[in-house]
């Protein structure tokens, strides 16, 4: 007899039923497949004595269960050893149902049956996996917003990734585990120094960035939350899944729900982690005897036609920097491998424990993290000047049912963290070492005393900064509380309940600076002297608080959920405010209201309906803009349940569903409809103040800060989502195919065409308009051979998108609107190449820059296009560059375990994606020529190399003709990388058993192990991701272990 269960992880708070195995409607007007169904149809329709059992949560008999054969039939009760009997036919749904538990439905396929039923939970956790084979995919559930559904109930656009899935990466940070892993999400890293949190991390969904993150339903700072405390992170990315948020909904949100307790004996689980982390790539910066040809020839090349230039530096001074005979006078300095170590260490520690008791659930987390930087330190120091965070996070949710409707979840929540570095900061380290060339100065003179000149300022040394400038270190503290109650009212209308919620957080940060100065001397080897730039001085003590926020929400919501036959409906409305006050700005908190309803309705499991809005106030806005209405509705088609579908027994899931709704996003200034004003000194010199009066008295003026704009209001957005779910032989193949056109418009902006008659700059308006469309696609294949169990999931995005209205200034060619083209497009000139000798250069058919005179331009120099053939180059040949093809963002995972081992893989990557290489970084010898030149400078144009050159002739300084934006500094920064990696053996439980653990696990995992770019064809030592001054990307390679018991 097999045993089934409606588990509180499988359900949701609406009523929920298993799909339909048999319908008996079948499509009138079909007579020859009526003429063939019915001889089946007489066997299904026979009526049969069932039994059967239920149980509760601890497996104890359940008596006094209602247990009713949907559509007909009278309701019978379960005795005192939870058994039933009564008459009903194969194909019949028996709907089980007790106060304070989950209503479970079950599909009769034979004459006995066993129910397992669970109480219901405040917060719902997650579904188990999929091959879980207690549970019917139809019962997994999914978060949504203010509540959960049942997966074959949504109607909604949502992506989902597990625990599971988030901790096989070894991550620091929240987003380091989602790139790749999600359809529609896109995650980029700029910079990869430990406690930066989301600084160097930016993520949108369909082309919009994402402003809106939740934790447990309420909006917080994602990076103050560790993977392990996490159940699922839930991306919500349609009208119908976002619009009850009301003023922050048209820009997707992040939905991310922390663990919960689960029912039975206490549970321990202990992971411990160890590794070591690399740069994924670092500058490869010319040595110096490099450097110092390549500037004599870049002086040459600046030179004017026929002159030949003293070289600066001589045969003798490049082979001295080449053979290192004198390294202070010649030093040849490898910067990077001086001031950086080869690797940092990576050590994180968890222990959490959840279970149940009488009445009550809990979940318990600790985390402990220490992440070192890559910079030296000096055993002289007392103190630690390397980049090193220290964070100590501590979570405990507990849910307890104070009476059998009364239902209550208190989260508790904390965060402390340090995040120290060098006294000067490390990114001026980061940036010195990216244009300090090898030969500026020594590290040490002969005396041990720190090298330096005046060419690179007053105590300037990279080491220097690095090591004797003192520390700092930032203090950060988190702390929340959520608390929520549920009252079922199923005593007074079946179905009924209400639901108080209110959640606060706070956040601090504080500095304290111990820094000092230092002097650098430079060596005179003739007079065997030294000069002295800076001075030292004591180290000093200082204090700065920077940011620290309050966030409080309240919400009170009342909800109905009722079945009654084939027809399940359920009403959810709510009220809610959430007020942001950020202290140091001393402006008053920003206050979003929300009063939303949703209305949930399915017939038979086949279809669907789902309408929600939303009536939302935001008091930044002016009154009559303030609260703004939104509104979506979807259908859905659960065509597997019809039973011509089911007939075909090999497409186990088959939907089509669509949503259309108005969205909206509050992006104003600080109460920007009302007029402010500025008073300065009483400066009469500066036309500041004025006399007045028989006195003679001082005045002050009072001006305009900036014009009002009274009728500012929200950013809206119509979203369209179409959706097709396809699932394939008992639902191992799974296919996920969405269609989405998003048309924001009433988007913040400047006017373009304005009137200088003003005497003022214009304020911002809503008047953009911008259309967003593409596809999100995803693919799974999952299936087990004996005791091999293997999948693969593959995830596929593209996104265009299209300038509907900017308000631009006509202009006279189309090349020069952004209106009609991709949103975000770069604007400048399209090289055609290089000049590659004068009589180029001064043909008088050759347009050149009317900025840049011919006499100036060299071979070597990059030439442009004169767009609109005028014979000059200008503003008017200046329009959109870059490919303005559709980005697409893709990733897959796979993997397999057997007898103990595990293996997955995720590679995520990204096609026409461009980077812009215009900078310092890459022309090499700017600032003057005081910066570095680097081993992609060595590609440059020489009358040797002209055929094979990829960079333009070398320059010192500034180069006005090439240093233009234009398409040769645009190129491809494709990529795909190996994101991450896991390798684990789990010992037999007759083994850990022995040693008193129900389960060890031994594994190993990566992140950013391997990358490819289109990049590296130009420059091979940069990510494509961060490069320049930026701390470089991280490779982590970490082991670990986790304990059961």
């Amino acid at each position: 007899m097999k045993k089934t269960s409606c588990n509180a992880k499988h359900s949701t708070n609406y009523l929920l039923s298993l799909k339909v195995e048999g319908s008996d409607y079948i499509k009138s007007g079909i007579a020859s497949l009526l003429l063939i169904l019915l001889p089946l149809l007489q066997v299904w329709g026979q009526v049969n004595l069932i039994k059967g059992v239920v149980r509760d949560n601890t497996g104890k008999p359940f008596p006094a269960v209602s247990v009713k054969v949907l559509g007909r039939g009278p309701v019978v009760k379960t005795d005192n050893v939870g058994s039933f009997s009564l008459m009903a036919a194969a194909g019949d749904r028996l709907r089980f149902s007790a106060p304070g538990f989950y209503v479970c439905e079950r599909v009769i396929h034979g004459r006995e049956v066993q129910v397992q039923l669970f109480p219901r939970f405040l917060f719902l956790p997650q579904d188990k996996p999929v091959a879980d084979s207690l549970f019917e995919n139809s019962e997994r559930v999914v978060e949504v917003l203010h509540g959960a559904q049942r997966e074959e109930q949504v109607i909604q656009s949502i992506g989902r990734v597990k625990n599971s899935q988030l901790m096989t990466t070894p991550a620091a940070q929240l987003l380091q585990a989602l790139p790749g892993r999600i359809a529609g999400l896109q995650v980029t890293f700029s910079n990869g120094m430990p406690g930066l949190d989301g600084a160097g991390a930016g993520f949108n969904i369909r082309g919009s960035t994402a402003q809106t993150v939740l934790i447990d339903g309420v909006e917080r700072g994602y990076t103050s939350i560790d993977p392990d405390q996490i159940e699922s992170i839930t991306v919500l990315k349609d009208a119908l899944s976002t619009v009850m948020f009301g003023q922050r909904s048209s820009n997707g949100i992040i939905a991310i729900t922390t663990r919960k307790g689960d029912i039975g004996s206490p549970r321990i689980s202990v992971t411990a982690n160890a590794g070591i982390s690399t740069p994924t790539a670092l500058p490869k910066p010319l040595q110096a005897w490099q450097y110092a040809t390549l500037f004599n020839e870049a002086r040459q090349n600046d030179a004017a036609p026929g002159t030949t230039v003293t070289p600066l530096y001589s045969a003798e001074a490049i082979e001295a920097y080449k053979t290192g005979t004198n390294p202070y006078t010649y030093p040849n300095v490898d910067w990077y491998k001086t001031v950086l170590r080869k690797n940092s260490s990576f050590n994180r520690y968890n222990v959490n424990m959840q279970g149940s008791g009488r009445g009550f659930r809990y979940f318990v987390d600790v985390d402990y993290l220490k992440e070192g930087g890559l910079l030296k330190t000096a055993d002289t120091n007392v103190y630690n000047t390397n980049v090193q965070l220290d964070r100590f996070i501590v979570r405990s949710n507990v849910g307890v049912d104070v009476t059998k409707t009364t239902l209550m979840q208190l989260n508790l929540f904390g965060r402390m963290q340090r995040i120290n570095q060098p006294g000067g900061g490390t990114s001026a380290i980061f940036s010195a070492l990216a244009n300090t060339p090898a030969n500026a100065y020594p590290v040490l003179n002969p005396d041990g005393s720190l090298g330096g000149t005046s060419q690179y300022g007053q105590n300037v040394s990279i080491y220097g900064q690095a090591v004797y400038r003192g520390y700092q270190y930032q203090d950060g503290r988190d702390m929340a509380v959520d608390l929520q109650l549920k009252q079922l009212l199923d005593f007074v209308v079946p179905g009924l309940y209400v639901r108080v919620q209110g959640s606060y957080n706070n956040s601090s940060t504080y500095t304290t600076a111990r820094a000092k100065d230092f002097a650098v001397f430079q060596y005179d080897p003739g007079l065997h002297s030294y000069t002295q730039y800076g001075k030292f001085s004591e180290q000093s003590t200082s204090g700065t608080p920077n940011d620290r926020y309050r966030v409080t929400y309240l919400e009170a919501a009342a909800g109905y959920e009722r079945v009654i036959g084939k027809h399940q409906a359920g009403i959810l409305v709510l009220a809610d405010q959430q007020s942001n006050l950020v202290y140091n700005t001393g402006n008053l908190p920003q206050n979003y209201t929300d009063f939303a309803a949703r209305f949930t309705y399915n017939w038979d499991n086949r279809y669907l309906l789902e309408a929600a809005g939303s009536h939302a106030g935001f008091n930044y806005f002016a009154p009559p803009e303030r609260w703004s209405d939104f509104w979506a509705m979807g259908l859905a088609w659960n065509a597997h349940n019809e039973k011509l579908i089911q007939a075909l027994g090999w497409i186990s899931r088959l939907k089509l569903r669509g949503s259309y709704g108005l969205t909206g996003f509050a992006k104003s200034g600080y109460y920007t409809y009302i007029q402010t004003y500025w008073t300065p000194n009483t400066n009469i010199n500066n036309n500041d103040a004025y006399y007045f009066g028989q006195g003679g008295g001082i005045v002050r003026s009072t001006g305009e800060n900036g014009l009002a704009n009274p009728d500012l209001g929200p950013e809206k957005a119509y979203k369209l989502n179409l959706a097709l779910d396809l699932g394939l032989f008992n639902s191992r193949l799974l296919f996920t195919g969405e269609y989405f056109r998003n048309r924001f418009f009433d988007l913040v902006g400047v006017p373009g065409r304005t009137s200088a008659l003003l005497g003022t700059a214009f304020p911002v308006r809503n008047l953009q308009r911008f259309n967003y469309w593409g596809t999100d696609l995803s693919l799974t294949w999952q299936d087990h051979v004996k005791n091999f169990n293997y999948f693969f999931s593959g995830n596929f995005s593209l996104v265009q998108s299209k300038v509907i209205f900017n308000d631009e200034v006509p202009r006279p060619y189309d090349y020069q609107m952004g209106t009609g083209k991709q949103v975000g497009l770069q604007y400048g000139y399209i090289a055609t190449g290089l000049f590659q000798n004068y009589e180029e250069i001064n043909d008088p058919n050759t347009a050149v820059l009317a900025s840049t005179p011919r006499s100036s331009l060299r071979p070597g120099d990059i030439r442009y296009l004169d767009r609109n053939g005028d014979g000059v180059i200008d503003n008017d040949d200046n329009g959109a560059i870059g490919n303005g093809k559709p980005v697409i963002y893709f990733g897959a995972t796979a993997g397999f375990s057997y007898k103990g081992f595990d293996l997955s893989l995720l590679v995520q990557g990204s096609v026409n994606r461009v980077s812009y290489l215009g900078s310092d970084f890459f022309y090499g010898f700017a600032n003057n020529g005081l910066n570095n030149a680097y081993k992609y400078n060595m590609d440059r144009w020489t009358p040797e190399t002209a055929s094979a050159a990829t960079q333009p002739r070398l320059w010192i300084g500034s180069n006005v003709n090439n240093q233009q934006t234009s398409t040769f500094w645009i190129r491809s920064s494709d990529f795909i990388r190996l994101k991450s990696a896991e390798i684990g053996y789990s010992f037999p439980p007759v083994i850990t058993r022995k040693i008193g653990f129900p389960s060890i696990r031994f594994f190993a995992n990566g992140l950013n192990l391997l990358t490819w770019s289109e990049l590296f064809r130009i420059r091979d030592d940069v990510d494509p991701e961060a490069w320049g001054g930026a701390y470089p990307i991280m490779r982590v390679v970490n082991f670990g272990v986790n304990a059961k018991f």
